[in-house]
């Protein structure tokens, strides 16, 4: 099928007055080479309207090799001829390519959106492709020696900031013993050279003094603003300062913002903040660890009536995305940065701090992360102001002593949607969960085995919700007779629906296809539809029916 209109990942080329040149064909081959991989049609008006090839490019064949032996590396593409309205198209398929593509006569090109949304060809500039490989992992600009820099930029008191901090989180390290030029040698905050000890791009911006890192590293910046009605209450733009101080800049920044409630029950004590600490931390960490200093724009936090918005530049790296991040191997674009957080322990050691924003949230009774509006220019991840929900929290913390340890961020997130939602199918809670489905599907078996999930029906109508224990312990069964009283009620309405529709009849066979249940369920339905005076029992045997009565 053809798709509606053109996008990033889709270009309509007309042949209506002259055949595309061989150079338009592999610029566009190129573009998409070097963006996000997509389809090239020829033959198809900007509009979307088929128009028809012309007979030069009949020979699909010819086509494919021409394109790889026209670019560098070889780009091998998929050349597919289309019958649409009578008339004939090319679909040339591209792959994303793993390194930077150009043409034999040494253009580069990359596509991207305009702002009506429509895209375009644009060429890939030097300057651009540090951001483009280390977005696919294969160079480590925070590895690299700082440019300009000198030993001297870097700020003994922000070293002994972070020796501090390696004491309070790793108090075994081996590096609080060692000597300043041996701790940075260590870390690899600097480099050797034939100039001496200079400082690495990671050591800069760990430790170096604020004006070297706006010299050095212009792109390492912050900015936080608090609006109110599209109004700014808070704004501070362009706050530079090594990450050992940046990171308690921003949160003391967050703090008045951030308010905390407390729930008892029992002598159960639990503390919900609107953004959890710990979260917000690992959030924080993560966008200045993943981010892309060969952008000049700053990592932006943004608390508004929807809650609170954390933007980086740099896209995703290869491999990962809004739906994998949970289950993705953990990969930085700033692999050298990455590591010396981690033995520094700002960052999650097993690199997997996004695990704790979900956590955190969810089990207080807050909605998932979002990075939905995360494209390949930035990652954007918006966590809602948590409504605290002390039935949740309590149910969640009790769960949690009694296993002596945390719940899934698997589980986690079937529980929130079962709060939310009430009741779902396995299909709407993959759906809403937009995680991996076998991820939900182990998950779901372990829930109903702790007895905090209730399964009703079974075979493609089986749904779940939260079980009758959990609404015992929160005092809410009232709840939980409405939620499974409704099921009742839906399963009549689709039995006389199905026997409206089929001569006012309905077998005891069809009631266990139409709901995906046993014999036995389907007879006491039908059973309590006849009590109730809906159904007229009729026959015996295999001619035994249900009539409307």
């Amino acid at each position: 099928m053809l798709p509606e209109h053109e996008s990033l990942t889709v270009e309509f080329k007309s042949e209506k007055s002259r055949p595309q040149t061989d150079n338009e064909i592999i610029d566009n081959v190129v573009a998409f080479a070097n963006t996000e991989g997509g389809s090239l049609y020829l033959g198809v008006e900007d509009d979307g309207t088929v128009t028809g090839i012309n007979k030069i490019h009949q020979n699909t064949n010819r086509l494919a090799a021409f394109i790889y032996n026209k670019t560098v590396p070889p780009v091998r593409v998929r050349v597919e001829k289309l019958q649409i309205d009578e008339k004939t198209v090319i679909c040339i398929e591209v792959d994303k390519n793993e390194q930077i593509v150009a043409s034999r006569d040494a253009k580069i090109s990359q596509r991207r959106l305009k702002g009506d949304g429509s895209p375009e060809v644009v060429p890939l500039y030097p300057s651009e492709f540090i951001s483009r490989l280390s977005q696919q992992r294969q160079y480590d600009y925070s590895d690299q020696i700082a440019p300009t820099a000198t030993y001297d930029d870097l700020n003994p008191a922000s070293r002994e900031k972070l020796r501090e901090h390696i004491r309070e989180t790793r108090a075994d390290n081996t590096l609080l013993s060692y000597n300043d030029e041996d701790f940075d040698r260590t870390l690899e905050l600097v480099k050797d050279s034939p100039h001496g000890l200079l400082p690495s791009i990671t050591g800069l911006l760990m430790i170096g003094k604020p004006e070297s890192i706006d010299r050095c590293v212009p792109s390492a910046k912050a900015s936080f603003h608090v609006l109110r009605n599209l109004q700014p209450v808070v704004s501070k733009d362009n706050i530079t300062l090594p990450l050992v101080d940046m990171f308690d800049a921003i949160d003391d920044l967050l703090a008045p913002w951030n308010t905390n409630h407390e729930i008892m029950s029992g002598l159960l004590h639990v503390n919900i903040h609107d953004y959890p600490p710990q979260a917000f931390r690992e959030a924080m960490v993560n966008a200045f660890c993943h981010r892309d200093y060969a952008q000049l724009e700053n990592v932006i936090f943004t608390i508004d009536e929807q809650g609170m918005t954390i933007s980086n530049p740099g896209g995703f790296i290869e491999g990962v995305n809004a739906q994998n991040l949970l289950s993705a191997q953990p990969r930085s674009r700033n692999p050298r940065l990455a590591n010396v957080l981690r033995i520094a322990g700002y960052a999650e050691q097993a690199g997997r701090g996004v695990d704790t924003i979900y956590k955190d949230y969810l089990s207080a009774g807050g909605t998932q992360p979002d990075y939905s509006a995360s494209n390949m220019h930035e990652v954007v991840l918006l966590t809602r102001k948590i409504v605290p929900d002390k039935g949740f929290a309590t149910m969640v913390a009790k769960e949690e002593r009694r296993l002596s340890g945390p719940l899934s961020v698997w589980s986690l997130i079937i529980l929130s949607l079962l709060k939310e939602h009430r009741q779902l199918t396995h299909a709407q809670l993959c759906s809403y969960a937009d995680v991996e489905e076998r991820r939900i599907t182990s998950s779901i078996g372990t829930l109903i085995e702790t007895g905090l999930v209730e399964a009703i029906g079974s075979g493609k109508s089986r749904s779940y919700m939260l079980s009758p224990e959990v609404y015992k312990r929160n005092e809410d069964l009232v709840t939980y007779v409405r939620q499974k009283g409704a099921s009742s009620t839906r399963h009549d309405a689709m039995i006389l629906d199905y026997a409206q529709s089929n001569d006012d009849a309905i077998t005891t066979a069809e009631v266990q296809e139409l709901l995906g249940v046993s014999y036995i369920t389907a007879y006491r339905r039908l059973k309590d539809l006849e009590d109730k005076g809906r159904l007229i029992h009729e026959g015996a045997g295999p001619s035994s029916r249900y009539r409307i009565a």
